[in-house]
């Protein structure tokens, strides 16, 4: 079943990614990915491994004015087409739900005028929340962002 809805706003879309992440972030128990020429659980990737799998999956903007996102299951499954940020950021954070660790959401800017249009997972790591942004294949854990905006969605 696929169920359509405008994402409208930044509240409406954190909303809808967070749904997304709690009621299916089970999906993620029958993901199998190709490590060393062996399938296995996506569950069974350190974390370092996982967000390699991840940033390495081609960014691809959605096709305005239409935004997608969509289960952590379907999104792993269709990997291949590309992800933009949403895609990732709710793939990861369902990764996390399901390895017990904690993460938020960021919705940020690098605009002047700061106004929103990227998203992107934190986790807690020794009390700190820290960046774990895989949307480009350059990207690494943890690293420092400059924005001009940014907001927990």
């Amino acid at each position: 079943m696929i169920t359509l809805e405008d994402l409208v706003s930044k509240d409406q879309t954190g909303k809808a990614m967070h749904y997304l992440i709690d009621s299916y972030s089970p999906d993620l128990r029958r993901v199998l990915v190709i490590r060393n020429n062996f399938r296995i659980p996506i569950l069974e990737l350190s974390i370092t491994g996982f967000f390699d799998v991840v940033r390495k999956i081609p960014y691809r903007r959605d096709n305005p004015p239409v935004e997608v996102i969509g289960r952590p299951g379907l999104i792993a499954a269709n990997s291949k087409l590309g992800m933009d940020c949403k895609k990732k950021a709710v793939l990861i954070s369902a990764w996390m739900r399901e390895k017990g660790i904690p993460y938020r959401l960021i919705a940020s800017s690098k605009k002047r005028n700061g106004k929103f249009h990227h998203v992107f997972p934190q986790i807690l790591v020794s009390g700190k929340w820290k960046n774990f942004d895989a949307t480009y294949n350059y990207y690494r854990p943890f690293e420092q962002k400059i924005v001009t905006n940014a907001e927990v969605i």
